[in-house]
Parts: C-alpha cells; sequence; structure tokens
C-alpha cells in the first residue's frame, strides 16, 4: 500500500479525533484547546510554568475561542460508522438533562437541592460596568473604544508588553483611571461574597485587575486574578519585586524605574499583559478546582482572550453552565455541538441548541441576573444588607492616583 493510500485509510480516524476535541499531529493526539504556544524568553520565576507543565499555552493571547475550531468536513455519524461504531453508543450514552429548566430556575432549584455546593465563578469586565468601570469592546464606550486619544498603533497596544516597554506612558494614563479606590463593587462582585458567606462559593476566576471581588469582602484565597492586580509590581528587566508604594509612584508619575542600579528597567504592576506568562496560581488552582466543581457560572466576559476562555470546558461533563451576560458568547459550532451531544460527550464551548443538557445563558446586566437569582433562591434580603454594609458614603471613596500630575 502506498504511502498515500495509507494516509487516505486513515482519514476517518483522525476526523473522529478531530471531533471527539483533540488536534492530530506528528507529535500525537493533543486536546485542540490547549495548542501549547510558550515563549520562553518571557517566561519568569515569579510568574510561569512551562508549556509542557500545564499542558497549553501559558501566555496571555487574544484570539476567537478553539471552540469555534471543530468544524470537519466529515460529520461525525459518518466518521462512525466508517469505523464501525453505532451512533449514540460510543464513550458514552447519550446524556440526560441535569436541571429540570434550562433556565435561572432551573439553576436555582439545583442549588436549593444541594446539588451544587462547590460552585466555580467565572468573571470578566462586565462584571465591573455598572461600578463605572467600562467594559472593553462595547462598540463607543468600552475601554479600547476610548484609548484613541492615547494615539496608539491598536486599542490591544496599551497591554502589550512589547509596546509597554517602547512607550509606557498610554498605560499609566490608563491605570490612573483604573486604581483601585476609585470604584465601588457591584452587586455581581456582593453576589460571590454572599456564596462564600453560605459555603457555597469554590473559587472565583477572575479577569479583572480591579481588585473588587476581595473589596467586596470575598477573602484573597478565594480568588484567583488570573490577569494580575495591583497588588504588587516587579521590574520588566530584572524581574527584582517592589514594593505597593512603588505601584503607586509608577501610576501616579506615568513611569518609574527599578531601584537596581545597574538595570533602570520600567517598574509595571503584575497586571498580565499579551505576550506575558499567567500567573502559576492559575495554572495550580485551575487543577484541582474545576474537576471539584458541580456548578460552574460565567458573568460577563467575552471568552475571547486565551488560555482563560477554554477553562469552560474545564468542569466535568456532568456539571451544569451558567453564562450570565449581554449576549451569547463561548458557543460550540451548532453541528458539532449537536453530534457531541448526540453522542454522549461534553466540552467545545457552551451549547445552548439542541442537544443541551446542562448549559443556560441569561441574557442581560449581570447584575440584574444575580439579583433574579437571589431572588429565586430567597437571599434577596441577604443580598441587600451585604451591600448596604459593605459600601462607603460617595464622599469617602477617593482614589489618590486620580487626581495625581503625571
Amino acid at each position: 500500500m502506498t504511502l498515500a493510500g495509507l494516509f487516505k485509510l486513515m482519514q476517518p480516524w483522525f476526523a473522529l479525533r478531530r471531533a471527539l476535541g483533540y488536534d492530530v499531529n506528528s507529535t500525537g493526539a493533543q486536546l485542540a484547546t490547549e495548542k501549547p504556544e510558550h515563549d520562553a524568553a518571557q517566561a519568569t520565576d515569579v510568574q510561569s510554568q512551562s508549556a509542557d507543565e500545564v499542558g497549553e499555552s501559558t501566555v496571555l493571547q487574544e484570539e476567537p475561542s478553539s471552540s469555534q475550531d471543530a468544524e470537519e468536513d466529515v460529520g461525525l455519524d459518518t466518521v462512525l460508522s466508517e469505523l464501525k461504531l453505532e451512533p449514540g453508543k460510543t464513550q458514552a450514552a447519550a446524556r440526560q438533562p441535569l436541571l429540570d429548566s434550562f433556565d435561572l430556575k432551573g439553576i436555582a432549584e439545583r442549588i436549593r437541592s444541594g446539588k451544587a455546593k462547590r460552585i466555580l465563578c467565572m468573571c470578566g469586565a462586565g462584571i465591573s460596568v455598572s461600578a463605572g468601570i467600562p467594559d472593553f469592546r462595547t462598540p463607543g464606550t468600552g475601554l479600547y473604544s476610548n484609548l484613541q486619544k492615547f494615539d496608539l498603533p491598536y486599542p490591544e497596544a496599551v497591554f502589550e508588553i512589547n509596546y509597554f516597554k517602547r512607550n509606557p506612558a498610554p498605560f499609566f494614563m490608563l491605570a490612573k483611571e483604573l486604581f483601585p479606590g476609585t470604584f465601588q463593587p457591584t452587586p455581581a462582585h456582593f453576589f460571590m461574597k454572599l456564596l462564600h458567606d453560605k459555603g457555597l462559593l469554590l473559587r472565583s476566576f477572575t479577569q479583572n485587575i480591579d481588585s473588587l471581588e476581595n473589596q467586596a469582602g470575598l477573602p484573597k484565597q478565594d480568588i484567583v486574578a488570573a490577569h494580575g492586580n495591583f497588588d504588587s509590581a516587579h521590574c520588566v528587566r530584572c524581574r527584582t519585586e517592589h514594593r505597593l508604594e512603588h505601584v503607586r509612584a509608577a501610576v501616579s508619575q506615568g513611569q518609574t524605574r527599578c531601584d537596581c542600579t545597574s538595570c533602570e528597567g520600567l517598574v509595571k504592576p503584575d497586571i498580565v499583559f499579551f505576550g506575558e506568562s499567567l500567573p502559576s496560581r492559575f495554572f495550580q488552582q485551575k487543577a484541582t478546582d474545576f474537576p471539584q466543581a458541580d456548578l460552574l457560572i460565567v458573568m460577563g466576559t467575552s471568552l475571547t482572550v486565551q488560555p482563560f476562555a477554554s477553562l469552560i470546558d474545564k468542569v466535568k461533563a456532568g456539571v451544569p453552565r451558567l453564562l450570565i451576560n449581554r449576549e451569547k458568547v463561548g458557543e460550540a459550532d451548532p453541528e458539532v455541538a449537536k453530534a457531541r451531544a448526540h453522542h454522549g460527550l461534553g466540552g467545545h464551548g457552551f451549547n445552548f441548541g439542541e442537544g443541551n443538557n446542562r448549559d443556560v445563558f441569561y441574557q442581560g446586566d449581570c447584575d440584574a441576573g444575580v439579583e433574579e437569582l437571589c431572588s429565586l433562591l430567597g437571599w434577596s434580603d441577604d443580598l441587600h444588607q451585604l451591600i448596604r454594609q459593605s459600601r462607603k458614603p460617595e464622599h469617602e471613596t477617593h482614589n489618590p492616583m486620580r487626581h495625581a500630575s503625571m
């Protein structure tokens, strides 16, 4: 048999592997959602793991969710037929619905029944919008739309490490507006604190750098700041750690240099930029928390930044998932989702259509979503009491960075 003939014979097997979520290449089958793209030159002892250790990219990168990459020319049923596997009797039987209804009522019943005791939350900029912090991508009002005054080559450059090294001023101008102390937590933040107080929160994974989860009273050990925050800073050249006072100086002065006399590198708050490695704690907690979770709540995120976006597929197939967002995001290709559901397979994004057995979408603002969920759970008074107790009067909320000279 010729090599070409052998390759043709193996195509159904390759197609099945890809349809089940694997990328077949010369090095073997690897999860398509976990494509190693690690820049060793940018890895550091402080906040990195090798791609071999974590099995996926450790570097912040903006790209469409890999769940969109699963389209195949060969249908899954066709492949199974060629492999003499009976549809519906693959690795798992077709799954039964995990919720009484695919809405907030179904999620509330799941929590009330005691079946959700280890709840994971995933949060994006949308949970902080009502605090007065713009999200990133809303046309006209998002941060990226408002960055034109900084004369950037493109909006995302403000969070790119190589651009920062050449021109740090735009980032520090933006950081002055975002520095903790200006804004107050939203009902969505207090909802996670309420889950913690009731002993139901396993962890909150957040993309946000505003630290409002902690300001709402959530202990730091219950928060994974996937993209870092302003709590600490390091020199981008020699990686020397600097105190919080140095962070304030960096933000207020527009930039500051390393204390190391032989270095004179820029000091940057430990906010993860595109091209930088995520904190090692992100990977450590991902590995331990997601296999334990029995409910996933995703709020206010576009799910376009990896590797954070891929987390929605890290919970087990028998775990319900709730998305509270202004629009649907992170969806699998409809045909692939249908085929995978038919054969009892999970992963590859949300499935809100045919074959869905666990995913719920609430369309609207995050605050409205958590308010309605709390109402269904009988927790409204508890939520409002937390908000009243924790919020400062407006005249007490002050950010010294906002009025500091550049």
